[in-house]
């Protein structure tokens, strides 16, 4: 069955990356190598799909020249989608087009930060503020979804600064022991990416903080 799932996620990764790239072209053994290592942090392939996607449309949006010639070059958007896309596993399956009420997912995301450790005060302010704000300003779905992304961030990098030194570096710790077997062989900015998302899904998992999504 592991391996029946494997051929499925590869297929599935080559597939999109052919479909996107337009023209036939078989991953390499480092395009296998990448692709292993999201398998191995159980990144879906349907996430692994959304981000190839995403890195392909935001290249043509940018007007650039040339092909992509390795799967690499996915690999932030890739992280990114895995990390979007769980809000919608979490709770509401949907996407932010069909997110319903914004200003009333709005004013739920800021009762759900009334629940989190006072310890945790400062951060869940400038949180607040930041919902606020956007229940005001009269943006899209869309646009307001990308931007609790960035409150988010924002809130679990306050979270994080507000940790004792040992909390940090079990957290941390915990990340390198998942990584062990792949971080000799990432690219540091990918390593560095990867390391950024795992450290917040640990963050949020240990202190129940919410995710900041229309989906969820």
């Amino acid at each position: 069955m592991a391996e029946d799932a494997a051929r499925e996620f590869f297929a599935a990764i080559e597939s999109e990356f052919i479909a996107r790239r337009g023209t036939p072209f078989l991953l390499s053994p480092k395009d296998y190598a990448v692709a292993q290592r999201w398998f191995a942090l159980g990144i879906p392939a349907a996430d692994v799909c959304a981000g190839i996607a995403d890195a392909f449309e935001r290249r043509e949006e940018r007007g650039a020249a040339g092909r992509v010639n390795s799967l690499a070059y996915c690999e932030g958007a890739v992280l990114e989608a895995w990390e979007r896309r769980a809000s919608a596993r979490v709770g509401h399956p949907g996407s932010a087009e069909s997110a319903g009420d914004a200003g009333a997912r709005l004013a739920e995301l800021a009762g759900a930060l009334d629940s989190v450790a006072p310890r945790f005060a400062a951060a869940v302010a400038g949180a607040r503020r930041s919902l606020d704000r956007l229940a005001k300003s009269g943006k899209t779905a869309e646009e307001i979804e990308a931007s609790l992304s960035r409150v988010e961030k924002k809130m679990l990098r306050d979270v994080e600064e507000g940790l004792a030194d040992e909390e940090r570096e079990a957290i941390r710790a915990d990340v390198d022991r998942r990584l062990a077997g792949d971080a000799a062989a990432m690219e540091e900015r990918a390593l560095r990416r990867t390391r950024d998302v795992l450290a917040r899904q640990r963050l949020r998992a240990i202190h129940r903080l919410p995710r900041l999504s229309l989906l969820s």
